[in-house]
């Protein structure tokens, strides 16, 4: 698995290193097919800017149905939609903190060739419905320079990996691209025995857009188990170190038990191991995740989260900060995701299951009204 580590690590570096806002995610999604090419892993793009890898199955049956995970490449920020004066006028993406329109928060505006200005808010612009933020430059000679509409992100750390915690400005959802793509890059070692899909959406913060649209499209079987990969702020039982989540439902809706079977089997196999593994299992009801929009379209679905710290880029006391999630929970979902491909064929065979199915004849016998 070392080599696993170090390639799941390199990939977020990389990932980290092309900031985006909704519908601004062509450096994200640059990276992606690059890591795709690289691995080998066939992949296609819809009309909507969604990215689709697919690694073929061997099973010669369809006794074993498809898997996707899915992340999202875009993360919350502002919009750089109009000039007024001497100033740019963004305009939110995203659940970004409340202190976002404050005066004086560090900002960066991404040109088209990745060319990053330095900027500032200079306080909220308009009513405080409409969530604007007037933008200073640093360099307003420049001004003229940045075509409309353009991505505004926090002027954060890229990517840090320091004792043993992973900081970025956008860990959510980078680590889910991360560590799908470390997962489709370490099966090109393997076959799996059923189709197994990569999927890389846009717009997730702004409502689940790119997400909404492939199901409604259908682009994925319809017998896909379809899993969400996401960064979701830390609750009780879902705590940072201690593992990656297998998450049982967000905030609108609870998940589907046959798509979770996946990932109960691999749990089960993972910690059986003589050094264990650490994972967890919890509804996070923080928000909601691309898993429900494919609820609703009657997809079997289940969801893999990184407890993350500072989400959404708000610091306990109310300030701008990295995002923060643990190295070995990040890992740890790279494993899980690779156990739960290879044990498809035996997703239902869990511990849990098999416990229910088993009913001890002595008590069947003493439940039994007729004896006779």
């Amino acid at each position: 698995m070392t080599n696993h580590r170090e390639m799941a690590l390199d990939i977020l570096a990389r990932l980290g290193a092309q900031p985006a806002t909704s519908f601004l995610e062509d450096g994200v999604a640059g990276v992606v097919r690059a890591v795709l090419d690289e691995a080998g892993v066939p992949h296609r793009t819809d009309n909507y800017g969604n990215i689709i890898a697919h690694r073929p199955g061997s099973a010669a049956d369809d006794s074993v149905p498809p898997i996707a995970f899915m992340a999202h490449m875009d993360h919350p920020g502002f919009e750089a939609v109009a000039v007024d004066g001497d100033f740019l006028v963004g305009v939110a993406m995203g659940g970004i903190p409340q202190s976002s329109f404050e005066a004086g928060i560090p900002l960066q505006i991404i040109l088209p060739d990745g060319e990053r200005l330095s900027a500032v808010t200079a306080g909220p612009a308009g009513d405080a419905s409409e969530r604007k933020a007037l933008i200073s430059l640093e360099d307003a000679s420049r001004l003229s320079e940045i075509p409309l509409p353009s991505s505004v992100v926090f002027d954060l750390v890229d990517y840090q990996l320091e004792d043993g915690y992973i900081r970025m400005r956008a860990v959510d959802d980078l680590a889910g691209c991360g560590s799908t793509l470390a997962m489709l890059s370490a099966l090109s070692e393997e076959a799996p025995s059923g189709d197994v899909y990569g999927v890389f959406t846009r717009a997730e913060e702004v409502g689940l857009v790119g997400a909404r649209l492939l199901a409604e499209a259908g682009t994925l079987p319809e017998e896909t188990l379809v899993v969400s990969l996401e960064s979701s702020r830390t609750l009780p039982g879902a705590e940072i170190g201690s593992g990656p989540v297998i998450r049982v439902g967000d905030a609108g809706f609870t998940f589907n038990a046959d798509a979770e079977s996946a990932l109960n089997r691999a749990r089960e196999t993972l910690q059986a191991r003589p050094d264990g593994f650490k994972v967890q299992r919890q509804l996070m009801s923080g928000g909601t995740c691309e898993a429900s929009a494919f609820s609703v379209y009657g997809y079997r679905t289940t969801g893999i989260a990184f407890p993350l710290g500072n989400y959404h880029n708000g610091a306990p006391d109310g300030g701008i900060e990295a995002e923060y999630i643990h190295e070995e929970d990040y890992l740890g979902g790279v494993e899980l995701m690779l156990e739960a491909v290879r044990r498809m064929p035996e997703r239902e065979d869990t511990f849990f299951r098999r416990r229910l199915r088993e009913i001890p004849e002595e008590f069947r016998e003493r439940m039994r009204l007729d004896k006779s």
